[in-house]
């Protein structure tokens, strides 16, 4: 973000139904948190769709993950986080604003590894780390060529953050509800 919108106040009512997209460990919960406790809404996690019972190992089917975004996009205020274009796309004509965490490698990377040492070798660091390296160049809709995607064709409110600082500064920027 440049100039006046980085100073610039945000309308609340812009991020009634917001989507929040970008790469593993981006800042997209850090921020959906935020903004969600800021605005009063509904924070909807995809990750707790895509997998099962918090379970990374077991994905739920196409079909119920889709219906399970539908069903939560029918709240009328929410907040929808998460890297999965594929439940995003089914959704975003419901959207009145999207959030793009477009940071570095570097950055992401480092919260990666805060995250799931935080976590506890439970985890799936190494296939994590692989799988979100490669954002960049992967083709699927999960990828940094499908949230361009996503991001561009949105004719709303839109707001691309760049880095930690950015996104850090974003919660204040929007007015009080």
């Amino acid at each position: 973000m440049t100039g006046e919108h980085k100073t610039r106040r945000l309308r609340s009512n812009q991020f009634d139904r917001t989507v929040v997209l970008g790469n593993t460990a981006s800042g997209k919960s850090w921020l959906s948190q935020r903004l969600g406790e800021k605005l009063s809404s509904a924070v909807v996690e995809l990750d707790r769709i895509r997998w099962v019972d918090g379970d990374f190992s077991r994905k739920a089917s196409v079909q119920v993950a889709i219906a399970k975004t539908l069903e939560k996009a029918e709240q009328r205020r929410w907040i929808m986080e998460g890297v999965y274009g594929w439940l995003i796309t089914p959704i975003i004509n419901r959207a009145t604003c999207v959030v793009w965490t477009d940071i570095p490698w570097s950055e992401s990377h480092k919260n990666l590894i805060a995250r799931e040492t935080a976590r506890g070798p439970a985890g799936n660091l190494e296939e994590l780390e692989t799988w979100s390296k490669d954002y960049w160049t992967r083709m699927s809709a999960s990828s940094f060529a499908a949230h361009l995607d996503i991001f561009n064709s949105f004719a709303g409110p839109k707001f691309r953050l760049i880095n930690k600082s950015e996104i850090s500064s974003f919660v204040d920027r929007v007015a009080e509800t």
